[in-house]
């Protein structure tokens, strides 16, 4: 599918002006000349394990962010007991965004980021765990990899349906997914936390995005990355939601697919009283 084929291309205007392109061009620029400067930084923070290496892709994270016009409003906190897991829906590559603005943390994503132009590069300085699901003995080892990050005291984020949706919707949230946290927990005796987030896209130019509307930001499907950042990079502001749901403990003891349940329909009521604006039901403001 292409970009300009999704709906609401033309959100409450007649598209783009030269003005939004010309400044998509020069925020395209000066993203570049940015990660050209910020990424060999990177590799020597990485690779001499200084504290740079947390702060580096969230600096990049909050400029994409900017360059996009979207602002963010935080919901509720991030705990801060760990072994952690965060789960949140996800709708778009936007999201790894909005949450690697926010805090240091590690994604687990699927084998094709590390192939993205620029963000596929910056994924794996940032230690993503990539996860090549159509290969059973790399899962293994993903869900190795993640049991480290957990013991490390590093935040780990999960996207448990284990791809994106329309924006609209949460989908099912594979309890396999969340192997990693049964296995260490069973293995310490210890318990896992696992906090569920949910992401909402509210807003578009200003008005309400709708359900016709908002799959126009989703990444679903055969969508090409750099047309789909080049139309939102063009069409300008986006407001999101990023609501932080209280923490699940994940005990020896505890039922995967249960848990697994429970953090999706936990996400589910999130998402559904962000997009129809019942404040009532969600989280305080966080105090930033």
């Amino acid at each position: 599918m292409k970009s300009s084929d999704r709906p609401g291309t033309e959100f409450g205007r007649g598209g783009p002006s030269i003005f939004d392109t010309m400044r998509a061009i020069v925020w395209v620029v000066v993203l570049l000349a940015v990660a050209l400067v910020l990424l060999p930084v990177q590799m020597v923070a990485h690779g001499f394990g200084l504290k740079l290496r947390h702060t580096i892709p969230m600096l990049f994270h909050s400029l994409v962010l900017r360059a996009l016009g979207a602002r963010v409003t935080v919901r509720g906190e991030p705990t801060d007991r760990r072994p952690l897991l965060f789960v949140p829906n996800h709708v778009s590559w936007l999201d790894i965004m909005v949450l690697g603005s926010f805090s240091p943390m590690s994604f687990v994503g699927k084998s094709e980021i590390a192939r993205w132009p620029v963000f596929g590069y910056l994924a794996k300085l940032q230690r993503t765990i990539f996860v090549d699901r159509d290969r059973r003995q790399a899962t293994s080892r993903t869900a190795d990899e993640m049991i480290q990050r957990l013991r490390e005291g590093e935040p780990v984020v999960l996207f448990a349906e284990g791809t994106s949706s329309d924006g609209n919707r949460v989908l099912p949230f594979r309890g396999a997914l969340i192997g990693a946290a049964e296995n260490l927990a069973r293995a310490s005796g210890d318990t896992v936390w696992i906090q569920p987030i949910a992401l909402a896209y509210r807003r578009i130019n200003g008005l309400p995005s709708g359900r016709q509307h908002r799959p126009r930001i989703s990444w679903i499907g055969d969508i090409e990355l750099v047309p789909h950042a080049w139309d939102l990079l063009k069409d300008g502001a986006i407001d999101i939601d990023l609501i932080f749901g209280n923490p699940v403990p994940f005990d020896p003891t505890a039922d995967r697919k249960a848990i697994a349940k429970f953090l999706e329909q936990r996400v589910r009521g999130m998402l559904s009283a962000s997009l129809t604006g019942r404040e009532d039901r969600l989280p305080p403001l966080a105090a930033l």
